[in-house]
């Protein structure tokens, strides 16, 4: 079957994870048990981050786009919960396996219908003559656990989606947004920023000529050289280096110290607007660390679920498995492997 795409992106998709209990019959409770358990520690993640400083910055349109990529992942918690109680509930009722097989089935299409209701079918890459005959296979199963196996394209197909979502979050959405920010930020404080850095650094130059006028003074008469080469303007007060008295070292030394004070009041004057600057670039290092742990426990997430669903469609025991904060990376990988081809 041709990939389904983003199929069905409001039922299945996860974005947290939890630890999963075993099972070591044919039972689905424990599988909805522990995609609650999901649930509750996914709800973290479909918490907003709280812009403070950049919040001004948050209406534009990088920020808006990747809003538009975020939420229907985070609407989707709902759903993969929703899902996975209709397969218990579809089980425990006190139907045939063949009624239990059309009823996931009849589930199964009402939901395409739904998402093709709410996006438009080229966004989501859906090919229904695939997905018509995965809901045929489900229908024609023996059995539930069968019926359950069958759908295994559709979900695959959609975990394929949802990475490839994930992905583009993070390797194109990410970087415009924080390009974005960086952008407001340098119209806002960009002119104020450089001139503070051409403050300092002619705080750093005068500090230079002061101390070079200090060891002239101490007796090494090449500093004076040295002085009036690097600062044109000293020679207003020491005009031959030959004849150098200490009354002009003095007048130097008063200009060169009142203009330090000078710089001070106005670097302490631009203070208030460093703070200003400093906090949205840290507020901005903020936002970008939590959302890439917020990625990469959606990204473990959606392949550990994967796996759990083919894992009771096959009949194998649903393992225990680790917090995804400590989730070993050959678990995931074999994970990748078993689910997403």
């Amino acid at each position: 079957m041709k990939t389904v795409g983003i199929l069905l992106l409001s039922i299945f998709v996860l974005s947290s994870c939890s630890k999963f209990k075993s099972s070591r019959k044919f039972d689905v409770s424990p599988f909805a048990d522990n995609t609650t358990t999901m649930f509750s520690e996914a709800t973290k993640i479909s918490q907003p981050f709280q812009w403070k400083y950049c919040k001004p910055y948050t209406s534009i349109p990088e920020a808006q786009q990747f809003s538009a990529e975020a939420i229907p992942l985070l609407e989707a918690l709902h759903g993969i919960v929703y899902y996975s109680n209709q397969v218990v509930a579809i089980n425990d009722a006190k139907l045939s396996d063949k009624e239990k097989n059309n009823q996931l089935a009849r589930y199964l299409h009402q939901a395409m219908l739904r998402a093709l209701e709410d996006r438009k079918e080229d966004s989501l890459q859906l090919n229904l003559s695939g997905a018509v005959k995965v809901l045929e296979n489900i229908r024609n199963a023996e059995s539930y656990r069968e019926g359950i196996l069958a759908s295994e394209p559709i979900v695959n197909s959609v975990v394929r989606a949802i990475v490839d979502r994930i992905d583009r979050i993070q390797n194109q959405m990410i970087p415009l947004v924080l390009a974005g920010f960086d952008r407001e930020i340098e119209r806002d404080y960009g002119e104020v920023r450089r001139n503070y850095v051409r403050l300092q650094e002619l705080q750093k130059d005068l500090m230079l000529s002061v101390t070079r006028l200090y060891r002239a003074r101490m007796g090494d008469k090449a500093e004076i050289d040295t002085l009036l080469y690097a600062d044109a303007s000293m020679r207003n007060f020491i005009p031959s280096v030959e004849a150098v008295s200490p009354s002009q070292m003095t007048a130097a030394e008063k200009h060169l110290v009142g203009q330090l004070n000078e710089i001070d009041i106005m670097l302490h004057q631009l203070d208030g607007i460093k703070i200003e600057y400093i906090a949205k670039k840290d507020e901005l290092i903020q936002w970008r660390s939590q959302v890439d742990d917020k990625i990469r426990v959606a990204r473990t997430s959606i392949i550990i679920w994967a796996q759990s669903h083919r894992n009771l469609g096959a009949g194998i025991p649903v393992p225990p498995l680790f917090d995804v904060g400590g989730v070993a990376s050959g678990l995931v990988g074999s994970a990748a492997k078993t689910v997403v081809p």
